[in-house]
């Protein structure tokens, strides 16, 4: 139970965040106005978008000093500037990172967003509109801001308190990004980081998320004139002496894929998730005769890149050897495949995070949001499950920092058009996490 002292205390924290609502808004929507796009993402020119995160950055870097940190400002690759916020503690308490991506994907055709152009920041009602609103810029403002009123208040705190703002998370770039920042030296007692962590509720407390590995399957067929087609599927003729359509092989690969990702909805469930939450995304598909693309000539070569969200508990290994098996007999099966096996190339392995909701910054978390939310529109009762996608709270288990998400932001929304954040969870998310910083850390102040 807290003490007059203490209570006293949060009132007047959660006044001051509540007096910066309308800064805070004025914050986001300026961040939001850059289009800080990651410049390696698949599909854009590296020259065109660099510099982009940088200028986001300097953003955060302002609001970070007027919190009255110290700042470090620096780049792995010029232009793509991390920067770290550090409130000394006084002594006595814990220490604790509030984490989050200044990168975004890219925003679109502007014509597919019906509610506001995607770098707007435009507020309809409640809601902000614009690439990154939920992903994840609104959770880094509203860290900055509980910073701030910390300041405000005149709350000093016992342990020491970092801002982190990062890049490369949208392409997994952590060696420019958030694992570049523990290369550097800054760890904690624990970390919070900002992605948005609805669904289920809006700012649900996660405490794991899957695993993601994205590989690509490559066959190969013979390419020949298109008039031939039925003489090459038909096994009254002469088949594959005169030509084979890749395109039709690769599908006897997705089906076999296909009926896997059915098999881990039936076997691979975990509390945390809905079933069949894990699973095998055949997310974009090239083939054709060599590099053109019409319908004049069988394939000689198609491709299926893949993102798959696997269990937590299990090894990227393990996975990778049960899809690579399920290929390996799809291809046993079939004449023309078992002489031209497909070709896996694996390209990105992002390892899972598990938290136990029991941990300490867990609970610390839940109790932050109980206070934080008591009296509002929201429910005072923190909800526990898994993040939908995957995030840097990897980079900070793996090095020993236990680790969870709780943000503004809804992930059905991000990366797709009308991406929004309603502007009453960024208040609500600052509130908790002004709360959670003076009962993690400690506070070192005298009452007024």
């Amino acid at each position: 139970m807290s003490s007059p002292e203490e209570t006293a205390r949060l009132n007047r924290l959660m006044s001051v965040v509540d007096g910066l609502r309308d800064e805070m808004t004025a914050s986001l929507q300026e961040l939001v106005r850059i289009p800080s796009v990651s410049p390696k993402y698949p599909g854009i020119e590296y020259k065109d978008h660099v510099g982009r995160e940088g200028e986001a950055t300097a953003l955060l870097t302002d609001l970070y000093r007027r919190a009255g940190a110290s700042v470090d400002v620096f780049a792995v690759e010029e232009g793509r500037d991390n920067a770290i916020g550090r409130i000394g503690g006084k002594g006595g308490g814990n220490s604790l990172i509030f984490n989050g991506h200044v990168d975004v994907v890219p925003g679109g055709d502007p014509a597919g967003w019906a509610k506001a152009p995607p770098f707007s920041g435009e507020v309809i009602g409640s809601r902000m509109y614009g690439r990154g609103t939920t992903d994840q810029k609104s959770g880094l403002v509203a860290q900055a801001y509980a910073a701030i009123a910390l300041r405000e208040a005149g709350i000093e705190l016992g342990g020491e308190l970092q801002l982190q703002c990062v890049v490369g998370e949208e392409t997994g770039d952590h060696a420019c990004g958030t694992g570049a920042v523990v290369e550097r030296g800054y760890v904690a007692d624990a970390a919070v980081v900002s992605e948005p962590s609805a669904p289920p509720t809006p700012l649900s407390i996660v405490v794991a998320s899957p695993g993601l590995l994205w590989f690509s399957v490559t066959v190969e067929g013979k390419k020949v004139h298109g008039s031939m087609r039925g003489a090459t599927v038909h096994p009254a003729h002469s088949g594959d002496l005169i030509g084979v359509n890749a395109i039709d092989k690769v599908f006897l690969v997705y089906r076999a894929l296909r009926a896997l990702e059915d098999e881990w909805a039936r076997t691979q469930r975990h509390d945390l998730w809905y079933n069949g939450h894990f699973s095998l995304l055949p997310g974009a598909m090239r083939g054709g005769p060599g590099d053109l693309t019409v319908p004049f000539a069988l394939s000689d070569t198609a491709t299926i890149e893949y993102g798959v969200m696997y269990h937590p508990e299990r090894s990227p290994e393990d996975v990778t050897a049960e899809i690579q098996a399920v290929i390996d007999r799809a291809a046993d099966a079939d004449p023309w495949l078992r002489d031209h096996r497909p070709h896996c190339e694996w390209k990105l392995n992002w390892d899972p995070f598990v938290t136990s909701p029991d941990d300490g910054i867990s609970q610390s978390v839940a109790g932050a949001y109980r206070t934080a939310a008591q009296g509002t529109a929201f429910s005072d009762q923190p909800s526990y499950t898994g993040l939908y996608g995957v995030c840097d709270a990897t980079v900070f288990t793996r090095t020993g920092v236990p680790s969870v998400v709780f943000g503004p932001g809804d992930l059905r929304v991000a990366h797709g058009n009308d991406e929004y954040v309603d502007l009453d969870e960024v208040w609500l998310a600052a509130r908790t996490y002004a709360v959670l910083a003076t009962r993690w850390c400690g506070t070192a102040s005298p009452v007024s």
